[in-house]
This record gives structure tokens, C-alpha cells and sequence, in this order.
């Protein structure tokens, strides 16, 4: 099989015997290192194997797979942020008053709360009412009263 140039030199990359300096990848890796416990109860922290990218289709792959792994985590958590909220906007909802009446429920206590009003703004007009017819009364005594002391006619 014929090969080209270019498909030689991406070979020759990645032989381990090739003397070439190979280009510095600039790539955070984290490494998750997990204690063993051998017979004697001695923690021994174990290696954790990580292999690094030789070449571009590596690293693109690794850091496709890093970006992924990113969105699912923030994924994850707005996730758990708008249930959490959600279930925060459902309890004040169900504290609210008349959350456990039904429809015609409410609409029995609007009409029994309007029957209340109209019952009280007659009450009111009426006060209203007395209230005047007594303040004319006053002012017609204290008037003949003034007109006596001064001694004067009242002009009807």
C-alpha cells in the first residue's frame, strides 16, 4: 500500500524510537489518585495511568471529550438548581391563603366578601346621613343661641 508524506510523518510522530522533539501539547489533565491498602494497613498511593496525546487527533479527541464532560457536569448542576427552585416556587404557592379551596369555593367568598362591602357602605351612608342631619341641628341651635346672646334677629 502506498502511503503519502504526509501519512509518513504523523507515523513517524508516533514511533516511540523517533529522536524528534515532539511539540508541547497544552492541556490540563487531572488526575484522580486512589489509596490501596495492601496486608500490612500501609496506604500506598497508587499511579494513576494517564497517557498524553502524540498527536493532533488525540488531543482534539481529549479535549472534545474534557468540553463534554464539563457540559454534563454544568448540565447537571443547573439541573439540580431549577429543581431546587422549583420545588422552593411550589411550597410558597401552596402557603398562599385559599391554596386548598376549589374554584367555587373562592367564588362563594368573593361573592360573600361583596355582600359584606355593600352591606358595610350602607352602614356607612346611613352614619353619613346621621352624622349630617346633627351637625345641621347644631348649627341651627348655636346660631339662634348666638343671635340670643347678641341680641340680634336671625334672618331667615
Amino acid at each position: 500500500e502506498d502511503l503519502r508524506l504526509e501519512d509518513l510523518e504523523e507515523l513517524a510522530k508516533l514511533d516511540p524510537n523517533n529522536k524528534l522533539k515532539k511539540p508541547r501539547l497544552s492541556i490540563k489533565v487531572k488526575t484522580a489518585t486512589t489509596a490501596m491498602v495492601n496486608d500490612n494497613n500501609d496506604d500506598v498511593t497508587a499511579k494513576p495511568n494517564i497517557k498524553f496525546p502524540l498527536a493532533q487527533s488525540q488531543y482534539t479527541k481529549l479535549l472534545l471529550e474534557s468540553e463534554h464532560q464539563r457540559d454534563v457536569q454544568t448540565t447537571q448542576i443547573l439541573a439540580q438548581d431549577i429543581l431546587a427552585k422549583s420545588a422552593a416556587v411550589d411550597d410558597l404557592v401552596a402557603k398562599l391563603p385559599g391554596m386548598q379551596r376549589t374554584r367555587k369555593m373562592q367564588m362563594e367568598r368573593i361573592d360573600e366578601l361583596i355582600r359584606a362591602n355593600h352591606d358595610v357602605t350602607r352602614e356607612l351612608e346611613e352614619a353619613y346621613r346621621v352624622a349630617h342631619e346633627k351637625r345641621e341641628l347644631v348649627r341651627k341651635g348655636l346660631g339662634e343661641t348666638t343671635c340670643l346672646a347678641l341680641g340680634v334677629e336671625e334672618d331667615t
